[in-house]
């Protein structure tokens, strides 16, 4: 009996060590679900191609209180001044503020290209300019006004991830102006893990901001 007993402890010890390996081999093969990040502030940085000296800077900013619910939004630096019939090499910038010291987040976003796609959204827009494909920044649903006036601007994303085929990212932009005129820009993160597929619809809104835009 103790010999039976002996050799039932053993056969169970490594049908025990069996399913510990095949748990871990098949956890290994799992692609994992990322979580929305924190995000607090979203930063534009632009640069004139033809004048060095015209950079921009706007901001987007919502902070915690002390119990970590949302303060009021801060849109007092969310102002973008652009000139009229010019062209821009745009960076977007995102940053953790609940961390200390403040993170910038831009590069983990952009270790995770591949489940993330920006999106730049200008208003008022008309009807025939409003244009949904998978190379174009413009949001499905968006009003649009058959009368104008509208926001003269144009917004290409100039990044691709490593999906096979790739997919446009949009951390890297070109914004172009054209004639004087104001509206505002809506800047939306589509976080898409396991999901994109270059369209809006996947996955949810990391953040979803506007900035004041006056092109003169």
């Amino acid at each position: 009996m103790k010999k039976i007993h002996q050799n039932s402890v053993t056969l169970m010890l490594l049908l025990s060590a069996l399913l510990f390996y095949s748990c871990n081999k098949s956890e290994q093969t799992i692609a994992p679900i990322i979580a929305n990040e924190a995000l607090t502030t979203i930063q534009l940085q632009l640069t004139n191609v033809s004048n060095a000296a015209d950079v921009q800077t706007p901001q987007w900013e919502q902070l915690l209180d002390n119990k970590g619910n949302p303060l009021p939004a801060d849109t007092s630096k969310a102002i973008l001044n652009l000139a009229a019939n010019s062209t821009y090499n745009c960076s977007l910038l995102i940053y953790d503020k609940t961390q200390n010291p403040p993170t910038n987040v831009s590069e983990e976003i952009y270790n995770r290209r591949n489940y993330h796609l920006e999106y730049y959204q200008p208003t008022p827009i008309s009807p025939s300019n409003l244009i949904i494909s998978n190379t174009s920044t413009d949001i499905p649903g968006t009003p649009t006004s058959a009368t104008g006036p509208y926001l003269n601007l144009v917004v290409t994303r100039t990044d691709l991830d490593t999906n096979n085929p790739p997919l446009q990212v949009g951390l890297s932009t070109q914004f172009v102006t054209g004639a004087a005129s104001t509206g505002r820009l809506r800047v939306v993160q589509r976080h898409q893990p396991n999901a994109k597929n270059g369209t809006y619809a996947p996955g949810s809104s990391d953040f979803d901001v506007n900035f004041t835009v006056n092109i003169k």
